[in-house]
Parts: C-alpha cells; structure tokens; sequence
C-alpha cells in the first residue's frame, strides 16, 4: 500500500509529499488554502506546519484538526499535471446533462461504483474518460439537432 513517507509545505501554497515508492509529488494548494476549514492556512506559518498523519496515509494540519487523505493529494496531483480528468469537470459534465450514477454509468460502459469513485473524487479519473465524456455529449448534441 502507498504511503507517504515526507511532508513539506512551501508558502504560500505547494506541497510535495515524498511517497513510498520514492516519487515524489508536487501540489498547488491555492484552491485548498482558504476553502472551508482550511481558512487559517492563509497564515504561512500555520501552513507550513503540516505533518504526517497516522501511518502515512495523509497529511494533516494539527493545529486547525484538518488533512487531505493520500487519495486526494494523488488525484490532485495528477488533475494539476493533466494526467487526471478533473473530478469537477466530471460532475458538471453528469449535471448538464442530467445524467445520475446509473445513466452516466451506462453512458460511458462503467460500473456504477466506478462512477460514484468519479464523482467524490476517491479515484483520479483517466484522460480518457474525460475523452469519452466529451465524445458522448458531442454525439447527443449532432443526434438533437
């Protein structure tokens, strides 16, 4: 299982985490940094103060008794670095077009558990995902038309 193995927090707003598999990643918090429970982090003294939490599997700022799971930091990383389809994206994709768990599931051949992983962000979403959501709402559009 992943883990991370360092923390460090770069004011005003990067993170790189050092993982268990020895890579390391970089995070812009800016979104994060001011976002409900997490306002106090504007002060870089309480930012920079970030830890481990138990085990790895986090990090957490103590003083406001608020984390980001090892999940979170990797989807977003890779949301950042464009290898990941934002999960934001994803919701307004299924929202504009009124689709639920079970339609885009059907929409897009996917298991409805994966689309519920999607939608709350528990697992990075592949590129190519995004693609099809894309492909998907273009071809609804010519067949409206």
């Amino acid at each position: 299982m992943l883990t991370i193995a360092a923390v460090r927090a770069i004011p005003p707003a990067t993170i790189e985490a050092d993982l268990s598999d020895g890579k390391t990643l970089t995070l812009d918090a800016t979104n994060i940094i001011g976002s409900t429970g997490y306002e106090s982090l504007t002060d870089a003294d309480r930012f920079a103060a970030v830890t481990l939490s138990d085990w790895g599997h986090g990090i957490e700022w103590p003083a406001i008794d608020q984390g980001i799971s090892i999940e979170t930091l990797i989807r977003l990383a890779r949301e950042q670095a464009g290898t990941a389809f934002p999960t934001a994206d994803f919701n307004i994709w299924m929202q504009r077009n009124g689709l639920t768990f079970t339609t885009a599931a059907q929409a897009l051949g996917l298991s409805r558990r994966t689309i519920i992983y999607y939608n709350t962000g528990q697992k990075p979403i592949p590129i190519y995902i995004g693609l099809a959501c894309e492909g998907w709402e273009a071809r609804h559009r010519r067949q409206a038309a």
